[in-house]
Order: structure tokens, then C-alpha cells, then sequence
């Protein structure tokens, strides 16, 4: 009796679940096991468990429509093995990246594959033994498909019919319920839709003025004090102005600063020690995750765009940055890369178009013959000696021309443990894991190259009265919150990047701490100090001007979902697209933002305020995409 029960059940079960289904439900935990070992399984705020049953629902109804539709045994296996193969694909792609690999990140960086340095960043991590495991390994059990094939559908039409409602409702029903699954072919579609339809919505936010950003740059009062100019001066001020130098630091996390590690050895002890002697802020912000993202907020005061890349994706938006500005009022501009890469993310182009005069990038040629070269760039004490000779003879050749120069270091980069001398720091704690030690050792490496730069710099007495700013292009975590990758989150450790501006004899030492700041506040205070009355359409406002309380910092996390975030200290909010879900966090009390005071009417107006800085991103992004930031002729 049990026999033939047993039987029908198997008939049943091989009719209706094919073989397929079973193999990619068992790499699918597998995956799941990886991501959680890795740290990059992102469990959602509630109804985890639901997600996990849905997730293999949805694999389900990935590979049961294919024996239902496709009569042609041939057929069916080819569609089966194609479906397979990319499921597989799309879950290793997710496992490198951490759990980033969505379709907003592949369309922002799909295209920096194609030059050396991407596939370098992308291989650097991509280990033999995860491309056997996780790759080939799980596509050779396409084998069992021909071994095990599923049998065509014997069932009457009706139930054909509800069998067909009964994926479409997978398929389909959880992302109609705003629930996001952990299998990635459907979520990755998910997020495409997801994608464009954001960019459609941003549109709908554009203020109504043709170009509602342009405006014009007055100097501040504070800032003539500082400058040492009449209070009638203003522009007209004929003083030779100084130079100004701007120092990208790659990858340089704030949440270092002023910090030692348990025997006492502080991280960053050089710039700990300028950061105090100048002006700067316990609290600022790279607005985004990635370098040319950094570059553009701080030289264009923009907010960087959430689904495409401003230097690669909108070429031909005009834009009046920066160095075009300080071009128009006498100074002699450009940038020096560490980085050989000039056509990685289009930077040498892009930055020649926003009004650089000098754009010069690590020489190719040497790469082979230079120790000094490695990792994606020159090693950072080489790239500041080898500066400071080309600026001097520019200096030389241009005498009584002030200069505005931009350097972009390279040695901290991920994945933080390319140079050839590199020793992670020692376990000192017990909870350090290996991505911080090698973040931190080479931090203390940067740091202590960053000091070749402030002795090049005494040794010149031409730039003794020059205006220098320190800054990260964007922050990394070090598993703060278990995260080690820049693509994952919004937390503070994804955002806060050191900085310090000095201009000696006008700025004093000072530390602010009871107010946020952020790189797009960069250019519109070079202005204020510089005395230059000119229209821009700068977003951010002069940190040296009187004005409090100051507008909250946009952030953005184009990647994980999309991510946006608005402080104004001390509160920050924090917004899940994807998820559909914000947070609400006072960073005074709560650093390690564990208290979600979201929902709690005595916050009502300061979630009110940070959410129409959300707007305001897709509102600055919108207006990128229609070109509406500069006229042509203003």
C-alpha cells in the first residue's frame, strides 16, 4: 500500500519540481552560507524568515515554467542550462561584491572593466579557489540536468493553467509587496525596474526656474575679516592672491582620527597633529562612496548623482566648477593623479572639460621599471616629491601667476594590502578581523608619507602663505558594522572622511564639533576666501562664513539598494530605497546609530527637515540629466 503511494508521490513530485530545482536550491544555500560567513548576507529590519522562504519560492519559479511551457525536451534543457548558468553567475558577481551587485552597480561601473585599473580592482579580491568553489563547481552540476532531465508536464490544462498562476505569483508577488529576496536574477530585474523608475520620479521634482541653482557668490563678511581686506574691498580686492593646494586623500575614513590602538600607537599621527592646527570638523562627510564621486562634489559643489557616474555618464552637462572659476579670475589650474589610469572613469578628460589647464596622471611607460609603482599607483611620498618639482617649475614659468593645484594620492587603496611592505597590524583586541588590520596598517602607511608632503611644503617658501586643504575622496568601513566594502550601507563609517584647511596667519586653529560639513562646501569656501564675486551654481556653502544652523549634508550610497542619508547634526537620517524603509539616529547619543528613533512624534520636525534634503538629491540629480545646472552663457 505504501508502495504505490510512495510511487505516485515521486511521480508527483519529479512532474512538478524538476531537477533543476533542486541543484539551484542547493547552491542557493550555499551562496546564503557564503554571503553570511563574508559578511555580506544583509538581513532586513523584520520579516527575515518570510524573505528566506520567498527566496526559494522564487527559485522555484524560476526553473518550474520551463518544463510547463516547453514541449521540446532539447528546448527546455537548453533554457533550463541558460537560466542556470546566469543564476549562478549573478550569484557569484554578488558574492565578490560583498553583496553590493545590483543593477545600479553594474550600470555605473560597467564600463570601467574595460581599462586595466577596474578589472585590477575587481580581481584584487577574486581568489582561485572562490572561482572553483562558488563558479565551476556549481555549473558542472548542469550535468545532472541531462542525466535527470525533468519530464513534460502530464497534467490536464487547468491545472497546467494553475500551476502557471502559482509562479506568477512568485515572480511577481514579492516584489509587488515590496519584499526584497536573497535570488539574484529576480532581485537583480527588480532593481533595474527599481532604477528607472526613481530616475523617472526625479524628474517630477525639478524646481521651476530653467537653471534654479545659478546664483551669485558674495564674499562673507568673516571671510574678509580672515582675508584682511576692507570690509568695500570685496572683489576688488588687487592683493596677489595665494596659492591654493587641494590634497585628495584616497579612502581616508575619519574614524581614525585622534585615535590610538590599544599600546598606544595612534593611527594618524602627522595628520592628526596639522588637522589641529588648522580649521576642521570631528563631523565631515564625503557625499558618496567612490573617488571620481568625491572629485566632483568637492571641485563642482554638487551633490554626486545616485544612478549614473557624472564623469562617464552626462560628458556633456555644462557645468561651471572650480577650477573654471579660479581659471577666469587669474589662476593657473591642475590636477596630478598618483594613478596611471587617466581614462578610468573618464577622469582626464572630464577634468580637462570642467576647466583644468594641466592634467597630468602617473607616466605608463615607467610602471615596469619603477618601484615606487604599485597597487594602482606611484607609492605617496614619490607622488608629493615628484609634484612639488613640476609645480615648481611651473612656479618658475609663471611667475606672480597664482596656482591652483589638485593632487589625488593612490597607496591607501582597496584592497589595502598591495604594497610590497605591507604587514597587517597585529590581533590587539580579540574582534579586529583582517580587513581592518590591513586598512589600519595602510593608514598609518599613508599617514606617515603624508608627512613627505608637509616637509616638501616648508621647504617653499613661495607657498607660505598658501591656502592647503586636506580631504578624503570618500571614506571605507573596516567592518565597523561587519561591512568591508564601500558598496555595502550608509553608516557613519561609509561617509566621514578626515579633513583640515590651513592658510597661515589667516585661519585659525579651530575644531568644530557641534555642526556637520561636507566636500561640496569646499569650493564655495576657496571662493569666499579668495574674496571672488562671481555667479556660480555651487550647492554647498562657505565653512567660513557666518551661517547657522547650516543646511544638512546630503549623502549618497548609489549601490546596496540605494542609500541615502541627510545630516544635520546631530541627527541623521537614513533611507533605504529599495527597502522602503528610513531610520532616524541622534549621532551625539548614539554613534554606532542602534536606537531608531524613527516613528517617535517628538522627532516629527527633524525628520521633516533631513527628508527634503532626500529631495533635494534627486532634485540636484535631475537637473544633471536635463542639463539645466549652467546656461550657456551665463
Amino acid at each position: 500500500m505504501v508502495g504505490p503511494r510512495l510511487g505516485r508521490v515521486r511521480a508527483w513530485v519529479r512532474a512538478w519540481i524538476p531537477t533543476s530545482f533542486w541543484i539551484a536550491a542547493f547552491v542557493q544555500t550555499v551562496f546564503l552560507i557564503a554571503l553570511a560567513a563574508s559578511d555580506g548576507y544583509d538581513v532586513a529590519r523584520s520579516g527575515e524568515g518570510l524573505r528566506v522562504v520567498l527566496t526559494y519560492a522564487t527559485v522555484f519559479a524560476l526553473f518550474g515554467p520551463i518544463h510547463l511551457l516547453v514541449r521540446s525536451q532539447r528546448w527546455a534543457w537548453r533554457i533550463t542550462a541558460l537560466v542556470y548558468v546566469l543564476f549562478v553567475a549573478f550569484h557569484f558577481a554578488h558574492f565578490e561584491t560583498t553583496g553590493s551587485f545590483d543593477y545600479g552597480f553594474v550600470h555605473a561601473n560597467v564600463r570601467e572593466l574595460a581599462t586595466p585599473l577596474g578589472r585590477r580592482i575587481v580581481l584584487a579580491n577574486v581568489r582561485p579557489w572562490e572561482i572553483a568553489v562558488f563558479l565551476l563547481v556549481p555549473l558542472t552540476f548542469m550535468a545532472a540536468f541531462m542525466r535527470w532531465p525533468a519530464r513534460p508536464w502530464r497534467g490536464t490544462e487547468r491545472a497546467r493553467r494553475v500551476a502557471l498562476g502559482v509562479y506568477a505569483l512568485l515572480l511577481i508577488g514579492a516584489p509587488m509587496a515590496r519584499i526584497r529576496t536573497h535570488e539574484p536574477l529576480t532581485d537583480f530585474a527588480i532593481s533595474a525596474f527599481r532604477f528607472h523608475a526613481v530616475r523617472r520620479a526625479a524628474a517630477a521634482t525639478l524646481p521651476g526656474a530653467e537653471f534654479p541653482l545659478v546664483h551669485e557668490s558674495i564674499p562673507s563678511a568673516r571671510a574678509r575679516a580672515i582675508a584682511g581686506v576692507g570690509a568695500a574691498a570685496g572683489a576688488a580686492a588687487d592683493g596677489a592672491r595665494p596659492h591654493v593646494l587641494l590634497l585628495f586623500l584616497e579612502s581616508w575614513s575619519a574614524q581614525y582620527a585622534d585615535k590610538a590602538r590599544p599600546d598606544g600607537r595612534k593611527f594618524t599621527p602627522f595628520f592628526d597633529q596639522w588637522r589641529r592646527e588648522g580649521l576642521t570638523f570631528d563631523h565631515f562627510y564625503g557625499n558618496s562612496v567612490q573617488s571620481s564621486r568625491g572629485h566632483f562634489a568637492t571641485l563642482c559643489s554638487m551633490i554626486p548623482m545616485v544612478h549614473a557616474k557624472e564623469f562617464v555618464d552626462i560628458p556633456n552637462t555644462r557645468v561651471h566648477c572650480l577650477p573654471k572659476v579660479l581659471g577666469e579670475h587669474g589662476y593657473a589650474t591642475s590636477f596630478h593623479s598618483a594613478s596611471d589610469e587617466p581614462d578610468f572613469d573618464s577622469a582626464a578628460k572630464y577634468l580637462t572639460q570642467i576647466g583644468f589647464d594641466d592634467v597630468r596622471f602617473a607616466q605608463e611607460h615607467t610602471v615596469s621599471q619603477d618601484p615606487a609603482f604599485w597597487g594602482v599607483g606611484l607609492q605617496d611620498d614619490v607622488f608629493y616629491e615628484r609634484f612639488f618639482e613640476s609645480l615648481d617649475a611651473k612656479v618658475a614659468r609663471e611667475p606672480g601667476k597664482p596656482q591652483f593645484a589638485v593632487l589625488a594620492n593612490a597607496s591607501h587603496h582597496y584592497p589595502f594590502d598591495k604594497n610590497p611592505k605591507h604587514v597587517p597590524d597585529p590581533e590587539d583586541d580579540g574582534k579586529s578581523s583582517k580587513y581592518r588590520r590591513n586598512y589600519t596598517a595602510s593608514l598609518t602607511a599613508a599617514d606617515t608619507w603624508l608627512n613627505t608632503f608637509f616637509e616638501a611644503l616648508d621647504r617653499r617658501p613661495a607657498f607660505r602663505d598658501a591656502i592647503v586643504i586636506l580631504v578624503g575622496d570618500h571614506s571605507f568601513p573596516a567592518d565597523e558594522h561587519g561591512i568591508h566594502f564601500n558598496g555595502l550601507g550608509s553608516f557613519e563609517e561609509a561617509f566621514r572622511i578626515g579633513f583640515a584647511l590651513h592658510w597661515r596667519g589667516h585661519v585659525a586653529p579651530h575644531v568644530i564639533t557641534d555642526r556637520a560639513a561636507s566636500q561640496i562646501d569646499l569650493a564655495p569656501t576657496i571662493v569666499d576666501l579668495l574674496q571672488i564675486r562671481a555667479p556660480t551654481h555651487f550647492a554647498g556653502r562657505s565653512l567660513v562664513a557666518d551661517d547657522d544652523p547650516r543646511p544638512p549634508v546630503p549623502l549618497v550610497q548609489p549601490y546596496d539598494g540605494v542609500q541615502l542619508a541627510a545630516v544635520q547634526w546631530p541627527f541623521k537620517l537614513a533611507v533605504h530605497e529599495s527597502a522602503e524603509q528610513e531610520h532616524l539616529y541622534n549621532l551625539a547619543q548614539d554613534p554606532d546609530e542602534e536606537n531608531d528613533l524613527m516613528g517617535q512624534e517628538a522627532f516629527a520636525r527633524e525628520v521633516a527637515t533631513l527628508r527634503q534634503t532626500i529631495v533635494r538629491i534627486h532634485a540636484s540629480e535631475a537637473l544633471l540629466l536635463a542639463d539645466r545646472v549652467w546656461p550657456l552663457h551665463p
